[in-house]
């Protein structure tokens, strides 16, 4: 007699089936056969039974070719009809053998049924023994058949020749498959190019410098591509922003930022605007850039600004104070686009805030949290020094994460739909998209773009409702932002905004500088003003011993300074402004010095940096010298010094000592009054001579 020493994972052969051994307790063995179905068993009965065999190797059929592992209820409803109606007929079989009845059920027998050799008055291993008979199998497989249906249902009597889950890579070399991995991260930010070509060959030279040269040949090319097309989620012949894309995408599940409450997570971003501006001066298109506030809890659109391209952080700060102040209502606005139309309590709300007298229908919130990415505009002082005055929270997404706000980078989706897409000079957001005449059809300027999108935003976006805002508790409720602002307020209440009349001011960078008895420094610039004139060589009460100068980068021809005797804010003008100068950007001084180091000179010379920028702006007096970066730099400056002043004039204006910057003479008194039109006597205006050709 032969003795077997059995182990766990050993394989055997039983009841004309493939088991594996998965465990031994005492007297008892638990098997696992290849279709999965689980078993245990006197070892005494296993070793004494006829069918009982030992397998010095694994079955030539991996368990995972046949399924093992997956769900069988999944398999079966992909499955061919003809193997499933095989399988159903064959529990039919079953099902009568052992209750007499087809479908299992007297209720539900069919014509005809019970036929005489399945009653169910007859013994049950009669009517087995019957239906063994009329298939033609023996009796033994037909219990066989019933207790693997008894286990796994109707996957259990499937055929699992046909049933086989086909593995493509099976023949693949492991190190081909890591190395396609490998190299499609490789090539993440690389532009697009052929599977059978590059990245074949990227492939090949890889496998080659880790296990040397022919050591791991790849397959034929027909069989890379299959293999790269089960392998990689994109392919690296996909465009490269959409495997830009799908690199961004974190590896863990994705989150959810739940907000209960207006203003508990206010998210900012910014984004290129997909419509091309209009510049009637230089007659040439611009880049726009879109930065945009998003509340949470509401989805309302707080705030926006539209830049030439090149957001600064001085438009983030400014943005903030946008958040909190109410967007006027224009003129030619409908009336139901007014605050009141919010259904709020309005005659109590403007006893705390009268501006909202004449606002716009947008929410006016207070942010707790600000959610935002890690953009260079975001980065400065500004932004973080604006959040502490204000006693608001930051809260940085992760660098190169947009699934961290999905929110606003779903709201870009919504704005080119709903917006860009119906402005003339759209060039839609990538190269692949562009129209053919973008440029030529392009017509607004950036300031009326921006009109368009107030008008859009509070006319469309909040009162649209929104498939993806819910409200806690109304789940099949579907509102607009506006209507779910005014149902936040009841349960969360209204918080005022600040509405410091110096708060543009407050968002400027500071530079701290000494007071000269000739002014402040900076960047190599000289302002000086009256006022500096008490303060002068005084040590500044500060814990540096320096004055905080403030200064806008969107202009540089002012700075400011806070008078700490009466807080008052003065004006501080570049000593060597001229009146040809224009407000000017830290971007086009920086052109100016450079020309001035080309020619030899020094940027501390400020004859030479007033004489470069007068000659950088003159250049617009002569559109056939233009250039691209010209054009460019003349739209920028005039815009942004637009919005400077535009920004200032929101509070209370600054004192400004100077006389107005002008190339022509103020007229005197004697003149202004000769100058009067309404005492000219027209009929003793002598008519002058015409010019008469036939008098010649």
């Amino acid at each position: 007699m032969s003795s077997h020493r059995l182990a766990a994972t050993d394989w055997i052969e039983f009841e004309e089936e493939h088991h594996q051994v998965t465990g031994l307790d005492g007297a008892l063995v638990r098997l696992r056969s290849e279709n999965g179905r689980r078993q245990t068993i006197m070892l005494t009965v296993l070793l004494t039974d006829p069918s009982f065999r030992a397998l010095v190797e694994p079955p030539p059929v991996a368990a995972e070719e046949i399924g093992c592992g997956l769900d069988p209820a999944g398999i079966l409803v992909g499955l061919d009809d003809e193997v499933k109606e095989a399988a159903l007929e064959l529990e039919g079989h079953l099902l009568e053998a052992m209750t007499g009845y087809t479908s299992g059920d007297e209720l539900s027998a069919a014509p005809g049924e019970p036929r005489p050799h399945y009653d169910p008055a007859r013994p049950q291993n009669a009517r087995v023994q019957a239906k063994a008979e009329e298939l033609g199998v023996s009796e033994r497989w037909l219990w066989k058949l019933w207790s693997q249906r008894a286990e796994h249902g109707l996957w259990g009597l499937v055929d699992k020749r046909k049933a086989r889950i086909r593995n493509p890579l099976r023949n693949l070399d492991a190190r081909v498959i890591q190395a396609i991995r490998d190299q499609a991260d490789a090539e993440r930010a690389d532009s697009s190019a052929t599977i059978g070509n590059r990245f074949y060959r990227r492939t090949q030279n890889r496998l080659d410098a880790e296990y040397g040269p022919g050591t791991v040949p790849l397959p034929k090319r027909d069989t890379f591509r299959r293999a790269v097309a089960h392998l990689l989620d994109i392919s690296p012949a996909a465009p490269a922003y959409q495997r830009a894309s799908a690199a961004n995408q974190p590896d863990r599940p994705f989150g959810n930022v739940i907000a209960t409450r207006p203003g508990e997570v206010v998210m900012l971003d910014t984004t290129p605007l997909d419509v091309l501006a209009f510049d009637p001066g230089t007659v040439t298109t611009i880049r726009v850039e879109l930065t945009v506030a998003i509340d949470v809890a509401t989805r309302s659109l707080l705030a926006w600004r539209l830049t030439p391209e090149g957001t600064k952080a001085i438009d983030i700060g400014l943005l903030l104070a946008d958040v909190m102040t109410p967007e006027t209502i224009r003129p030619a606005w409908d009336d139901a686009l007014r605050y009141q139309i919010l259904r709020l309590p309005y005659e109590r709300m403007l006893t705390v805030d009268e501006r909202l007298a004449g606002a716009a229908a947008r929410p006016v919130i207070y942010p707790e949290t600000l959610l935002y990415d890690h953009g260079k505009p975001y980065k400065p002082d500004v932004v973080k020094r604006a959040c502490t005055r204000w006693k608001i929270d930051l809260q940085d997404a992760r660098k190169l994460k947009p699934t961290d706000k999905p929110h606003v980078e779903r709201l870009f989706l919504t704005i080119r739909q709903q917006f860009s897409e119906h402005v003339a000079g759209y060039k839609g957001f990538n190269v692949a998209h562009r129209g053919r005449n973008a440029d030529d059809q392009a017509r607004w300027t950036i300031d009326e773009l921006t009109e368009f999108f107030a008008e859009y935003v509070i006319a469309v976006y909040q009162r649209r409702h929104h498939r993806g805002l819910t409200l806690h508790g109304f789940p099949d409720l579907r509102v607009s932002p506006n209507e779910a602002y005014a149902m936040a307020l009841g349960s969360a209440g209204y918080v005022d905004c600040p509405r410091e009349a110096n708060i543009y001011f407050e968002l400027l960078p500071i530079a701290p500088r000494v007071i000269h008895p000739y002014g402040v420094e900076l960047n190599y610039l000289t302002y000086n003003a009256d006022i500096l004139y008490r303060y002068r060589k005084a040590k500044a009460p500060y814990p540096d011993g320096l004055w905080p100068i403030r200064y806008d980068p969107r202009n540089l021809l002012h700075a400011y300074f806070l008078d700490p005797s009466d807080d008052t804010w003065h004006v501080l003008r570049w000593t060597h402004a001229l009146g040809e100068h224009q407000p000017f950007t830290d971007i086009t001084l920086r052109e100016a010095k450079r020309l001035i180091t080309l020619r030899g000179s020094t940027p501390e010379d400020q004859e030479e940096v007033a004489n470069a920028l007068a000659e950088l702006q003159n250049r617009t007096d002569a559109p056939e010298t233009w250039s691209r970066t010209d054009r460019k730099r003349h739209t920028r400056d005039q815009h942004r010094g637009t919005a400077q002043h535009r920004d200032m004039q929101r509070g209370q204006a600054p004192v400004d000592n100077h006389p107005p910057l002008t190339v022509v003479p103020t007229p005197s008194q004697e003149e202004q009054e000769s100058g009067d039109w309404s005492e000219i006597d027209l009929s003793k205006v002598t008519a002058a001579e015409v010019w008469d050709p036939d008098a010649l």
